[in-house]
C-alpha cells in the first residue's frame, strides 16, 4: 500500500542526503538527548482560585453552531520552570473550557501548530465544524506558554542594534552581503529572545508539562488530543512523557517528530517547491481562461513568476521600492498551505505583477494595485476570497479588523526585523528597547541541539537555493546557531503509549510526507498511518478534502477504533475542478473506497480558517 520504492524517489533522495549531512554535523557537537525527569505538580497550583468569564470568541462559535455550550476562558498560573517551581516567578497560561453536552468521554484539547500558534479558540472552532465534539468531550483550548494570551515571550533588543544591521535587497541572492545580513540578524534575534530569563523555558517540554497540569486541574484520568503540524511534535512529546495518560491522539500533518528541529526545517525548501510546482502552477495554467495574464502552461506560469520577482528585486536595488521578491516567495509559501488559498496565492502574484508594471511613488503596494489584481480574476474564483481580505493583506484598507489583518498578513522573520527597524528609526536614543515580539523559533532552539557554526547553515542555504529555486534559501542562518541555553531534548520511543493516528497529505508544503513517514517507521508499534494520495493541503482532519481520511478520524475520535493496518485515502478536486489531477510522488495511488461525504465543500468554517491562516502567516517567523 505504501511503497518504499516510491518513497525513495529521486526527489526524496535529493532532500534526504543534505538532511543526513546536517544531522551528522549536529550530532558531532552534542551528546545524545536524555529524557528529563517527570516533575510532580505542587498542590498550590491545583488549589489556585480560577476566575472564569465567557470567551470573546464564544458568540462567533454560537453563530456557527447555535446549540454550542458556552465556552469560558481563564488564565492559570504555572511555574516558569517545572523542574524548579520556586526558582522563578510564575507565568500564566490562557485556557478555555466547555462542558460536554452529552455523556463525556473525557477531556479533549488541541494545538494549531507553529511553534507559537495560539490555540485558545481552536477546540471550539473544530467542534463548531464537528458538533459531536461538543457532545462527547469536555473541550479545552489553550495558548501555549509564550504566545497569544498566555504570558508572552518578549524578544528585546535596542534601537542601536537594529540600526546597525546590514541590509540585503534579496535573500535569494547568495552573496557575501546576504551572508553578513543573515549572521547579524540571527545573532540579534538570539540575543533578543534570551534577554529575559523566560526565554529558556519557552519550550515543548515545558508546554507538555503545562498540558498535563491542565489535565490534572480538570481531574481527568487521560487526555485526548488533536494536533496539527507542530502540534504533532507536541503530541508526540506528550505521549513519550506521559504514555499512560494518552487517550485518543490524532496527529495531523506531521512534523518528523522523532528527529531534530533542524531536520524538519531542512525539509521545507523541498516540500514547498513540490507543492508549488506540481499543484499551484499547474492549477493556475489550467485556469488561464479565468486568470488574466499568468500563462497557459506550468512553464509559462513559472517564467512569468520569475519575471515578476526579478522586476521587484530590480526596483528594490534601485531604491525605488520596498516591495521585495523574497516577500512574495513567503506569501506564496504560506498561502499554499490550503487548497482554497490557491486563489489567494494567485492574487499575490497578480498584485506583484500590477506593482511591477506600475510602481507607486510611495514604493509600496497601493489600493489601485490590489483592485486591479482582483479584477484579473473571474467571478467564480473571486468567490473563494474577498476583496476586503486582499486589501487587509496589503495594508491598504483603513477599516480592516485586527483579526482580519492577523489572518491575512504574512509575518516572516524578515518582516519582523523590517518592522522592528522601522520602530528603531523613530527612537529618541540608541539604547531605547525594541520588542521583536514572541518568536516561535525560540521553541525550536530550546528543543533540540543545533550546529553552532553559522558557516554550516550558509553553505546549506547556498546549496538549497540552487537545488530548489523557489524558496531554497528560506532557512539561512537560524538564531539557534547563537542560542546560549542548552536544549531540553528527549528521545522518543513511545514506550507504553497506546496507538495514535497519524494523518498525512502526500504533497504537504510545510510538513513533508517523507519526514512524517520516517517518524511513523520509528514509532510503528504505537502509530497507525493514513496517507492521502495527490493531496497537498496542510491540515486534513476536520473539514478535510478527503472524506476517507475524515471518516477514519471520526471513527477513532468517537469510538476509539483504528484501521487494522495503514491506509491510503483518495481526495477531492482542487477549487473549481471536477477531477483530481494525479501527481507523481511517494504514495502509490492505491486508495481505499471513498465514502459518501460532504468533504470538499468550499464553504469553510471561518473560525477554523482563521486559525489555519494565522498559523500559516506566522510559519516563517
Amino acid at each position: 500500500m505504501l511503497s518504499p520504492r516510491k518513497i525513495a524517489t529521486a526527489a526524496a533522495v535529493a532532500l534526504v542526503v543534505p538532511l543526513l549531512t546536517a544531522t551528522t554535523a549536529i550530532s558531532a557537537s552534542a551528546a545524545g538527548p536524555k529524557d528529563p525527569p517527570v516533575p510532580s505538580i505542587p498542590q498550590r497550583y491545583l488549589d489556585q482560585p480560577i476566575t472564569w468569564s465567557v470567551c470573546s470568541f464564544d458568540a462567533a462559535v454560537k453563530r456557527l453552531y447555535p446549540q454550542a455550550p458556552t465556552t469560558n476562558c481563564a488564565k492559570v498560573k504555572v511555574p516558569m520552570d517545572w523542574a524548579h517551581p520556586d526558582a522563578h516567578p510564575d507565568i500564566e497560561v490562557a485556557i478555555s473550557h466547555s462542558k460536554a453536552t452529552g455523556t463525556s468521554k473525557g477531556l479533549m484539547t488541541t494545538n494549531p501548530g507553529g511553534p507559537g500558534g495560539a490555540g485558545l479558540s481552536l477546540s471550539a472552532a473544530l467542534a463548531a465544524e464537528k458538533p459531536q465534539l461538543f457532545s462527547d468531550f469536555d473541550l479545552v483550548g489553550f495558548d501555549p506558554r509564550g504566545f497569544g494570551q498566555s504570558t508572552p515571550l518578549q524578544c528585546i533588543t535596542t534601537a542601536e542594534a537594529l540600526n546597525a544591521l546590514p541590509v540585503t535587497p534579496d535573500y535569494k541572492e547568495r552573496t557575501k552581503l546576504t551572508h553578513q545580513v543573515e549572521v547579524a540578524e540571527a545573532k540579534l534575534q538570539a540575543d533578543a529572545c534570551a534577554a529575559t530569563e523566560y526565554g529558556q523555558f519557552v519550550s515543548s517540554q515545558q508546554t507538555v508539562y503545562d498540558m498535563d497540569f491542565v489535565r490534572a486541574l480538570f481531574k481527568a484520568r487521560q487526555l485526548n488530543f488533536i494536533g496539527y503540524s507542530y502540534g504533532t511534535w507536541l503530541g508526540g512529546w506528550y505521549a513519550d512523557t506521559y504514555p499512560s495518560r494518552v487517550g485518543r491522539f490524532v496527529l495531523d500533518s506531521n512534523m518528523d517528530w522523532t528527529h531534530t528541529q533542524w531536520d524538519n526545517v531542512n525539509f521545507d525548501p523541498f516540500s514547498g517547491q513540490r507543492r508549488r510546482d506540481t499543484q499551484l502552477f499547474p492549477w493556475i495554467a489550467r485556469h488561464a481562461d479565468q486568470i488574466t495574464g499568468l500563462g497557459k502552461t506550468p512553464a509559462q506560469v513559472t517564467a512569468k513568476y520569475n519575471g515578476i520577482r526579478a522586476s521587484l528585486t530590480t526596483l528594490v536595488k534601485a531604491g525605488e521600492s520596498s516591495v521585495r521578491g523574497d516577500d512574495l516567495d513567503g506569501k506564496i509559501y504560506s498561502a499554499i498551505y490550503g487548497n482554497t488559498r490557491f486563489i489567494r496565492a494567485t492574487l499575490d502574484i497578480l498584485v506583484a505583477d500590477e506593482f511591477a508594471k506600475a510602481p507607486s511613488d510611495s514604493g509600496e503596494v497601493e489600493l489601485g494595485h490590489v483592485d486591479r489584481a482582483w479584477a484579473r480574476l473571474a467571478p467564480n474564483l473571486q468567490a473563494y476570497d474577498t476583496l476586503a481580505a486582499l486589501r487587509a493583506r496589503y495594508g491598504v484598507s483603513a477599516t480592516a479588523s485586527a483579526d482580519l489583518k492577523a489572518a491575512t498578513q504574512v509575518d516572516s522573520m524578515k518582516s519582523v526585523i523590517a518592522d522592528a527597524r522601522a520602530v528603531a528609526a523613530k527612537a529618541t536614543s540608541g539604547d531605547q528597547p525594541v520588542n521583536l515580539g514572541a518568536i516561535g523559533t525560540t521553541v525550536r532552539c530550546n528543543d533540540t541541539a543545533w550546529n553552532k557554526d553559522p558557516k554550516f547553515y550558509l553553505k546549506e542555504a547556498d546549496k538549497m537555493a540552487k537545488k530548489y529555486d523557489f524558496f531554497g534559501y528560506m532557512n539561512g542562518v537560524p538564531m539557534c546557531a547563537f542560542w546560549k541555553y542548552a536544549p531540553q531534548d528527549r528521545t522518543l520511543d513511545l514506550k507504553g503509549s497506546p496507538r495514535m493516528l497519524m494523518v498525512q497529505g502526500e504533497l504537504d508544503p510545510a510538513t513533508s510526507y517523507e519526514g512524517a513517514w520516517r517518524t511513523h517507521t520509528d514509532t510503528s508499534a504505537a502509530t497507525r498511518f493514513v496517507a492521502i494520495d495527490d493531496e497537498g493541503q496542510h491540515g486534513q482532519y476536520v473539514g478535510s478534502a478527503s472524506s476517507c481520511a475524515e471518516a477514519i478520524g471520526d471513527k477513532f475520535v468517537f469510538t476509539g477504533e483504528l484501521p487494522g493496518k495503514n491506509q491510503v485515502c483518495g481526495t477531492t478536486p482542487l477549487p473549481e475542478e471536477l477531477s483530481v489531477y494525479p501527481v507523481r510522488g511517494p504514495v502509490d495511488g492505491k486508495s481505499v473506497h471513498l465514502p459518501k461525504s460532504k468533504a470538499g465543500n468550499t464553504k469553510v468554517n471561518p473560525l477554523l480558517q482563521q486559525a489555519i491562516d494565522t498559523v500559516a502567516a506566522s510559519a516563517l517567523r
